[in-house]
């Protein structure tokens, strides 16, 4: 490296996005519907434009853990409110505070400081069931999973931590 260069020449890991690298990412809460049509919240940085011109419609890309709550709601009712808040510490706590993997809905909305409430998808389609949006929000998108992009429908929910936990709880006993 030239004796006057700014840049650093860094070893490249598999985690290089977290470790060498500078990715600007927001923090979007994830709204999706628990099978007792509760709106649970997850907080997710990997949420990304996909399809952005000329498919005829428009697409978002979420990365999440498939034994995730908000990934086993999404792959069985097919909706998601995503929720881009303000980057203001009195959010970022609340966020983190709701993105512990195992609690299930009932565990982590208890305490939940987000005001939710309905959308404009619940508004234009009475007596079907969307997640609620979060008011706090600068900008929501209310999402529809689309099961025949890129093979998306051959995804299949995995064993939650909620029921992993129960089980091995059930075998101590």
């Amino acid at each position: 490296m030239h004796k006057d260069a700014i840049f650093q020449d860094l070893r490249i890991v598999d985690n290089f996005y977290q470790t060498s690298s500078f990715y600007p990412m927001p923090v979007v809460l994830v709204g999706s519907l628990a099978e007792n049509g509760q709106t649970n919240i997850g907080p997710y940085s990997l949420c990304f434009p996909y399809y952005i011109a000329g498919k005829g419609y428009y697409a978002m890309v979420l990365e999440a853990r498939n034994s995730s709550n908000t990934a086993q709601n999404i792959l069985r009712t097919g909706r998601a409110s995503i929720n881009f808040i303000p980057d203001k510490r009195k959010y970022m706590k609340q966020a983190a505070a709701l993105g512990y993997p195992g609690d299930t809905t009932e565990e982590k909305m208890k305490n939940c400081a987000f005001t939710l409430m309905g959308g404009l998808s619940a508004k234009d389609n009475p007596g079907t069931s969307y997640p609620q949006i979060v008011a706090e929000s600068f900008q929501v998108y209310e999402c529809t999973w689309i099961k025949e992009l890129d093979g998306a429908g051959q995804d299949r929910p995995q064993e939650s931590y909620a029921l992993i936990r129960d089980k091995r709880s059930a075998e101590k006993k």
